[in-house]
């Protein structure tokens, strides 16, 4: 028997705010729902629980949405080892943009998260960014040397904010409009950064992270039960 554990129980934490974009964190929920609800009687512990996270506990997101929140902010920092996957939705440049220019608990959560060393399990863990999340990302400081995308209208920014907070002596960021991108590991391998276009491409980058956490089957199979096309086509790695 190997030594090394693999672990298939994961735990996801999705980062909410004032504002944040309804189907960016909805869309990924719901896909790794389907996988936790249709899991392989064969693999049972191979499923996703999901955790929303925010500093209060109820958030208005897109201005239409009421969100009670199971996780404050806080308590997350403080257990953030806990968290196999961490989901950050974007929003309005408006909305995003005040959370970049100050160092706010969400981007020190991310921050922490990224800087995770790497367990003698070897447990994956992932940080997922959708449409202007990556902003979070960026000013978090450690997309320096990966290839990262973003909403088509924001690449710009995107790379503002990298060469902003990436530091002067870390290779630039590569950002590029693609659907999804998985960009490798941050260095220290303990995490892996991938990234997601606008809105909607969020449900793309959640179908490719069902695959590399379970089965190509099951990624076909939620996708045919969700009814939605999904292809690896416009990933880039």
């Amino acid at each position: 028997m190997s030594a090394t554990i693999k672990k298939h129980y994961y735990n996801v934490g999705v980062l909410l705010f004032q504002g944040a974009d309804i189907l960016d964190f909805a869309g990924p929920m719901e896909v790794l729902s389907h996988v936790s609800h249709n899991r392989n009687p064969d693999d049972p512990d191979r499923m996703f629980t999901t955790q929303t996270i925010a500093r209060s506990t109820n958030i208005r997101a897109a201005n239409a949405l009421s969100v009670q929140v199971d996780t404050i902010l806080d308590h997350a920092l403080e257990n953030i080892s806990e968290y196999d996957i961490l989901v950050v939705p974007g929003g309005p440049p408006s909305v995003l943009q005040p959370m970049v220019d100050v160092n706010l608990p969400e981007v020190e959560l991310i921050r922490k998260f990224a800087r995770l060393p790497r367990t003698s399990l070897q447990r994956p863990r992932l940080l997922f960014s959708i449409c202007t999340g990556s902003f979070l990302l960026g000013a978090a400081g450690i997309l320096s040397g990966l290839t990262v995308t973003t909403h088509h209208r924001a690449i710009d920014n995107l790379r503002d904010i990298c060469l902003k907070f990436g530091g002067r002596s870390d290779p630039s960021t590569n950002v590029v409009h693609k659907r999804y991108i998985d960009g490798g590991y941050i260095k220290g391998d303990a995490v892996q950064v991938i990234t997601a276009g606008g809105v909607s491409s969020g449900l793309d980058a959640s179908f490719y992270i069902v695959r590399l956490l379970t089965t190509p089957e099951m990624a076909a199979f939620v996708s045919r039960l969700m009814e939605y096309g999904w292809t690896e086509s416009d990933k880039r790695s």
